[in-house]
Protein backbone atom coordinates (compact mmCIF):
# COMPACT_ATOMS: atom_id res chain seq x y z
CA UNK A 1 0.00 0.00 0.00
CA UNK A 2 2.90 2.91 0.79
CA UNK A 3 4.45 1.95 -2.72
CA UNK A 4 1.06 2.41 -4.23
CA UNK A 5 0.96 6.15 -2.65
CA UNK A 6 4.62 6.69 -3.60
CA UNK A 7 4.21 6.13 -6.68
CA UNK A 8 1.05 8.80 -6.88
CA UNK A 9 3.26 11.24 -4.59
CA UNK A 10 6.11 10.83 -7.57
CA UNK A 11 3.80 11.23 -10.51
CA UNK A 12 3.07 14.60 -8.70
CA UNK A 13 6.25 14.99 -7.75
CA UNK A 14 7.81 14.50 -11.19
CA UNK A 15 4.90 16.46 -13.35
CA UNK A 16 5.74 19.83 -10.64
CA UNK A 17 9.74 19.10 -11.66
CA UNK A 18 9.32 18.89 -15.06
CA UNK A 19 6.75 22.08 -14.77
CA UNK A 20 10.14 23.98 -13.10
CA UNK A 21 12.02 23.47 -15.79
CA UNK A 22 9.87 25.67 -18.17
CA UNK A 23 11.94 28.36 -18.34
CA UNK A 24 15.06 26.38 -19.03
CA UNK A 25 13.77 24.61 -21.93
CA UNK A 26 15.43 26.32 -25.24
CA UNK A 27 18.40 27.74 -23.31
CA UNK A 28 21.28 25.75 -25.46
CA UNK A 29 20.52 22.05 -26.24
CA UNK A 30 17.86 21.83 -23.24
CA UNK A 31 14.79 20.70 -24.56
CA UNK A 32 11.87 18.48 -23.32
CA UNK A 33 14.00 15.25 -24.09
CA UNK A 34 16.23 16.37 -21.73
CA UNK A 35 14.32 17.79 -19.12
CA UNK A 36 12.43 14.73 -19.03
CA UNK A 37 15.39 12.76 -18.49
CA UNK A 38 16.74 15.32 -15.85
CA UNK A 39 13.34 14.53 -13.87
CA UNK A 40 13.74 10.88 -14.08
CA UNK A 41 16.73 11.49 -13.10
CA UNK A 42 15.97 13.24 -9.66
CA UNK A 43 13.18 10.73 -8.78
CA UNK A 44 14.95 8.61 -6.77
CA UNK A 45 16.15 11.60 -4.46
CA UNK A 46 12.08 13.06 -4.32
CA UNK A 47 11.18 9.21 -3.85
CA UNK A 48 13.71 9.27 -0.67
CA UNK A 49 12.16 12.54 0.82
CA UNK A 50 8.49 11.48 0.11
CA UNK A 51 9.07 7.72 2.42
CA UNK A 52 8.11 9.08 5.73
CA UNK A 53 4.58 10.48 4.31
CA UNK A 54 3.98 7.26 2.05
CA UNK A 55 4.69 4.70 4.89
CA UNK A 56 1.93 6.98 6.94
CA UNK A 57 -0.61 7.31 4.51
CA UNK A 58 0.20 3.79 3.15
CA UNK A 59 -0.36 2.90 7.03
CA UNK A 60 -3.51 4.52 7.35
CA UNK A 61 -5.13 3.11 4.57
CA UNK A 62 -3.63 -0.91 4.55
CA UNK A 63 -4.44 -1.30 8.95
CA UNK A 64 -8.23 1.34 8.45
CA UNK A 65 -8.86 -2.06 5.49
CA UNK A 66 -8.32 -4.24 8.57
CA UNK A 67 -10.30 -2.08 10.84
CA UNK A 68 -12.99 -1.64 8.71
CA UNK A 69 -13.54 -5.38 8.26
CA UNK A 70 -13.31 -5.92 12.23
CA UNK A 71 -9.73 -7.81 11.54
CA UNK A 72 -7.66 -5.69 14.34
CA UNK A 73 -10.81 -6.25 16.44
CA UNK A 74 -10.50 -10.18 15.70
CA UNK A 75 -6.76 -10.04 16.53
CA UNK A 76 -6.86 -8.06 19.76
CA UNK A 77 -9.68 -10.28 21.09
CA UNK A 78 -7.40 -13.35 20.31
CA UNK A 79 -4.54 -12.56 22.33
CA UNK A 80 -2.27 -10.14 20.05
CA UNK A 81 -2.02 -7.32 21.88
CA UNK A 82 -0.79 -3.75 20.80
CA UNK A 83 2.93 -3.92 22.00
CA UNK A 84 3.09 -7.24 19.40
CA UNK A 85 0.96 -5.08 16.91
CA UNK A 86 3.37 -2.26 16.89
CA UNK A 87 6.60 -4.43 16.91
CA UNK A 88 4.89 -6.42 13.67
CA UNK A 89 4.38 -2.56 12.38
CA UNK A 90 7.95 -1.07 13.14
CA UNK A 91 9.09 -4.48 11.41
CA UNK A 92 7.34 -3.46 7.89
CA UNK A 93 9.02 -0.15 8.75
CA UNK A 94 12.42 -0.78 9.34
CA UNK A 95 12.64 -2.74 6.02
CA UNK A 96 11.00 0.63 4.35
CA UNK A 97 13.48 2.26 6.39
CA UNK A 98 16.69 0.21 5.19
CA UNK A 99 14.80 0.47 1.53
CA UNK A 100 15.14 4.33 1.94
CA UNK A 101 18.90 4.31 2.85
CA UNK A 102 19.49 2.09 0.32
CA UNK A 103 17.36 4.34 -2.33
CA UNK A 104 19.30 7.84 -0.51
CA UNK A 105 22.78 7.02 -0.09
CA UNK A 106 23.52 4.65 -3.13
CA UNK A 107 21.64 5.72 -6.17
CA UNK A 108 19.78 8.97 -5.59
CA UNK A 109 23.67 10.89 -4.93
CA UNK A 110 25.40 9.65 -8.11
CA UNK A 111 21.57 10.38 -10.11
CA UNK A 112 21.48 13.90 -8.84
CA UNK A 113 24.68 15.01 -9.82
CA UNK A 114 24.88 13.68 -13.31
CA UNK A 115 21.52 15.10 -13.81
CA UNK A 116 23.01 18.54 -12.50
CA UNK A 117 25.99 18.12 -14.61
CA UNK A 118 23.38 17.21 -17.90
CA UNK A 119 21.35 20.12 -17.46
CA UNK A 120 24.52 22.48 -17.09
CA UNK A 121 26.48 21.13 -20.19
CA UNK A 122 23.22 21.26 -22.27
CA UNK A 123 22.16 24.77 -21.29
CA UNK A 124 25.98 26.01 -21.80
CA UNK A 125 28.23 23.63 -23.56
CA UNK A 126 31.04 23.89 -21.45
CA UNK A 127 31.21 21.68 -18.41
CA UNK A 128 32.66 23.01 -14.94
CA UNK A 129 33.25 21.92 -11.37
CA UNK A 130 30.32 20.49 -10.57
CA UNK A 131 28.23 22.83 -12.84
CA UNK A 132 29.87 25.87 -11.60
CA UNK A 133 31.94 28.79 -12.98
CA UNK A 134 34.54 28.75 -9.87
CA UNK A 135 35.00 26.77 -6.56
CA UNK A 136 36.81 28.28 -3.09
CA UNK A 137 38.64 25.70 -2.02
CA UNK A 138 40.50 26.01 1.68
CA UNK A 139 43.48 23.96 2.66
CA UNK A 140 45.30 25.23 6.08
CA UNK A 141 46.27 28.93 5.23
CA UNK A 142 46.05 28.41 1.48
CA UNK A 143 43.15 29.10 -0.21
CA UNK A 144 42.38 28.36 -4.17
CA UNK A 145 39.89 29.52 -6.64
CA UNK A 146 39.64 27.01 -9.74
CA UNK A 147 37.71 29.15 -12.23
CA UNK A 148 37.11 26.24 -15.01
CA UNK A 149 37.91 22.32 -15.09
CA UNK A 150 38.86 20.31 -18.04
CA UNK A 151 40.05 16.68 -18.79
CA UNK A 152 42.55 14.84 -17.16
CA UNK A 153 42.74 17.20 -13.83
CA UNK A 154 43.28 19.62 -15.56
CA UNK A 155 42.42 23.39 -13.92
CA UNK A 156 42.55 27.17 -15.54
CA UNK A 157 42.50 30.34 -14.19
CA UNK A 158 43.55 29.17 -10.58
CA UNK A 159 44.25 31.93 -8.04
CA UNK A 160 46.74 31.35 -4.64
CA UNK A 161 45.47 33.37 -1.53
CA UNK A 162 48.06 32.44 1.59
CA UNK A 163 47.46 33.68 4.68
CA UNK A 164 49.67 34.54 7.55
CA UNK A 165 49.56 33.39 10.90
CA UNK A 166 47.62 36.66 12.15
CA UNK A 167 45.27 36.20 9.48
CA UNK A 168 46.70 39.17 7.24
CA UNK A 169 46.92 38.05 3.15
CA UNK A 170 50.74 37.06 2.93
CA UNK A 171 50.61 36.45 -0.98
CA UNK A 172 48.83 36.20 -3.83
CA UNK A 173 49.17 34.30 -6.81
CA UNK A 174 47.75 33.47 -10.28
CA UNK A 175 48.57 30.41 -12.59
CA UNK A 176 47.14 30.06 -16.81
CA UNK A 177 46.30 26.97 -15.45
CA UNK A 178 47.36 24.03 -13.58
CA UNK A 179 47.20 19.59 -13.26
CA UNK A 180 46.57 18.03 -10.05
CA UNK A 181 49.24 14.83 -10.21
CA UNK A 182 48.40 11.40 -8.69
CA UNK A 183 50.39 12.45 -5.85
CA UNK A 184 47.59 15.47 -5.23
CA UNK A 185 50.56 17.62 -6.36
CA UNK A 186 49.76 21.32 -7.88
CA UNK A 187 51.93 21.79 -11.05
CA UNK A 188 50.57 25.42 -11.81
CA UNK A 189 51.69 26.87 -14.91
CA UNK A 190 52.78 30.44 -15.86
CA UNK A 191 52.53 31.30 -12.60
CA UNK A 192 53.23 34.69 -11.08
CA UNK A 193 52.96 35.40 -7.06
CA UNK A 194 52.71 38.67 -5.34
CA UNK A 195 54.61 38.15 -1.88
CA UNK A 196 53.89 41.27 0.94
CA UNK A 197 56.60 41.08 3.64
CA UNK A 198 57.44 43.91 6.52
CA UNK A 199 59.85 45.37 3.88
CA UNK A 200 57.30 46.04 1.09
CA UNK A 201 56.55 43.77 -1.83
CA UNK A 202 58.38 41.26 -3.84
CA UNK A 203 57.22 39.97 -7.02
CA UNK A 204 58.09 36.44 -8.83
CA UNK A 205 57.17 34.52 -11.95
CA UNK A 206 57.78 31.13 -12.93
CA UNK A 207 57.07 29.06 -15.90
CA UNK A 208 55.99 25.85 -13.35
CA UNK A 209 55.73 26.26 -10.30
CA UNK A 210 55.09 22.84 -7.83
CA UNK A 211 53.19 22.97 -4.84
CA UNK A 212 52.10 20.08 -2.39
CA UNK A 213 48.41 20.39 -0.50
CA UNK A 214 45.97 18.16 0.54
CA UNK A 215 43.13 18.38 -2.15
CA UNK A 216 42.28 15.89 -4.68
CA UNK A 217 39.84 16.41 -7.63
CA UNK A 218 37.12 14.17 -5.37
CA UNK A 219 37.12 17.11 -2.66
CA UNK A 220 37.28 19.80 -5.60
CA UNK A 221 34.27 18.20 -6.92
CA UNK A 222 32.68 17.85 -2.87
CA UNK A 223 33.43 21.75 -2.87
CA UNK A 224 30.39 22.61 -5.33
CA UNK A 225 27.98 19.88 -4.98
CA UNK A 226 24.55 20.15 -2.93
CA UNK A 227 24.33 18.40 0.04
CA UNK A 228 21.63 15.94 -1.67
CA UNK A 229 24.78 14.63 -4.17
CA UNK A 230 26.59 13.33 -1.70
CA UNK A 231 26.05 10.16 -0.05
CA UNK A 232 26.68 9.79 4.03
CA UNK A 233 30.07 8.80 3.72
CA UNK A 234 31.09 11.75 1.50
CA UNK A 235 29.20 14.41 3.97
CA UNK A 236 30.75 13.18 6.70
CA UNK A 237 34.20 13.51 4.82
CA UNK A 238 33.34 17.05 3.69
CA UNK A 239 32.08 17.92 7.38
CA UNK A 240 35.40 17.18 8.58
CA UNK A 241 37.58 18.91 5.95
CA UNK A 242 35.24 22.00 6.44
CA UNK A 243 35.43 21.58 10.81
CA UNK A 244 39.55 21.22 10.16
CA UNK A 245 40.17 23.89 8.18
CA UNK A 246 37.83 26.05 10.79
CA UNK A 247 35.20 26.64 7.82
CA UNK A 248 31.13 26.70 8.66
CA UNK A 249 29.95 22.45 8.32
CA UNK A 250 26.36 23.62 10.11
CA UNK A 251 24.14 23.54 7.00
CA UNK A 252 26.28 19.73 5.85
CA UNK A 253 25.86 18.32 10.04
CA UNK A 254 22.02 19.54 9.40
CA UNK A 255 21.80 17.40 6.16
CA UNK A 256 23.67 14.64 7.39
CA UNK A 257 21.60 14.03 10.76
CA UNK A 258 18.28 14.74 9.11
CA UNK A 259 19.47 11.83 6.81
CA UNK A 260 19.19 9.41 9.83
CA UNK A 261 16.55 11.03 11.64
CA UNK A 262 14.76 10.63 7.90
CA UNK A 263 14.90 6.96 8.21
CA UNK A 264 13.90 6.49 12.00
CA UNK A 265 10.59 8.83 11.04
CA UNK A 266 9.49 6.52 8.65
CA UNK A 267 9.84 3.57 11.34
CA UNK A 268 7.50 6.02 13.44
CA UNK A 269 5.19 7.28 10.82
CA UNK A 270 4.03 3.29 10.11
CA UNK A 271 3.61 2.59 13.81
CA UNK A 272 1.95 6.30 14.40
CA UNK A 273 -1.16 5.05 12.27
CA UNK A 274 -2.02 2.12 14.48
CA UNK A 275 -3.81 4.69 17.19
CA UNK A 276 -5.79 6.26 14.66
CA UNK A 277 -7.24 2.90 13.10
CA UNK A 278 -7.65 1.68 16.43
CA UNK A 279 -9.26 4.59 18.23
CA UNK A 280 -11.04 7.83 16.93
CA UNK A 281 -10.48 6.87 13.14
CA UNK A 282 -11.47 3.14 13.31
CA UNK A 283 -14.94 3.42 11.25
CA UNK A 284 -13.91 6.55 9.23
CA UNK A 285 -13.58 6.30 5.46
CA UNK A 286 -10.38 5.84 3.15
CA UNK A 287 -10.88 9.89 2.80
CA UNK A 288 -10.67 11.08 6.31
CA UNK A 289 -7.69 9.01 7.03
CA UNK A 290 -6.16 10.57 4.13
CA UNK A 291 -6.77 13.45 5.28
CA UNK A 292 -5.53 12.99 8.23
CA UNK A 293 -1.84 11.55 6.97
CA UNK A 294 -1.44 14.38 4.95
CA UNK A 295 -2.13 16.66 7.65
CA UNK A 296 0.62 15.29 9.71
CA UNK A 297 2.81 14.58 7.27
CA UNK A 298 2.80 18.30 6.33
CA UNK A 299 3.65 19.21 9.38
CA UNK A 300 6.49 16.84 9.84
CA UNK A 301 7.98 18.51 6.51
CA UNK A 302 7.06 21.74 7.34
CA UNK A 303 8.84 21.37 10.67
CA UNK A 304 11.49 19.75 9.29
CA UNK A 305 12.33 22.49 6.94
CA UNK A 306 11.84 25.60 9.26
CA UNK A 307 13.85 23.80 12.23
CA UNK A 308 16.71 22.69 9.18
CA UNK A 309 16.67 26.86 8.14
CA UNK A 310 16.68 28.04 11.75
CA UNK A 311 19.18 26.31 12.31
CA UNK A 312 21.47 27.89 9.81
CA UNK A 313 20.61 31.50 10.26
CA UNK A 314 20.61 31.15 14.36
CA UNK A 315 23.50 28.87 14.46
CA UNK A 316 21.56 25.77 16.71
CA UNK A 317 23.04 22.93 17.41
CA UNK A 318 22.84 20.40 14.05
CA UNK A 319 21.88 17.68 15.61
CA UNK A 320 18.91 18.61 17.78
CA UNK A 321 17.74 20.45 14.98
CA UNK A 322 17.44 17.63 12.98
CA UNK A 323 16.33 15.01 15.33
CA UNK A 324 13.77 17.02 17.08
CA UNK A 325 10.70 16.95 14.84
CA UNK A 326 11.46 13.19 14.72
CA UNK A 327 11.58 12.74 18.60
CA UNK A 328 8.80 15.26 18.47
CA UNK A 329 6.96 12.67 16.53
CA UNK A 330 8.03 9.68 18.61
CA UNK A 331 6.42 11.54 21.68
CA UNK A 332 3.40 12.00 19.98
CA UNK A 333 3.22 8.57 19.11
CA UNK A 334 4.29 7.63 22.49
CA UNK A 335 1.31 9.34 24.18
CA UNK A 336 -1.57 8.13 21.77
CA UNK A 337 -0.72 4.82 21.94
CA UNK A 338 -0.82 4.84 25.64
CA UNK A 339 -3.93 6.15 25.21
CA UNK A 340 -5.20 3.50 23.15
CA UNK A 341 -7.10 0.42 24.89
Amino acid sequence: MSGMVLLVLLSLGGFVEFIGQQDDIGIGTYGVPEALLYVLLKLPRLAAGMLPVSVLLGALLGLGNLANHSELIVMRTSGVSIEELVKAVARAGIVIAIFGIVLGEYMSPPLDRYARQLKTFSKSGEMGLAGGQSVWVRDGRTIFNVSRAGEDNRFGGVYVFVMGGDGELAAIGRANSAQLTEENEWMLNNFAETVFTADGVRIREVARESQQNNLTTDLLAMSEVRASSLDAIELYRYIQYLRNNGLNASRYQIAFWTRLSMAAGIVVMGVLALPFVLGELRSTGAGARMLVGVIIGLAYFLLSKTMGDSGEVYNLNPFLVAWLPTIMLAGVTTIALGRTR
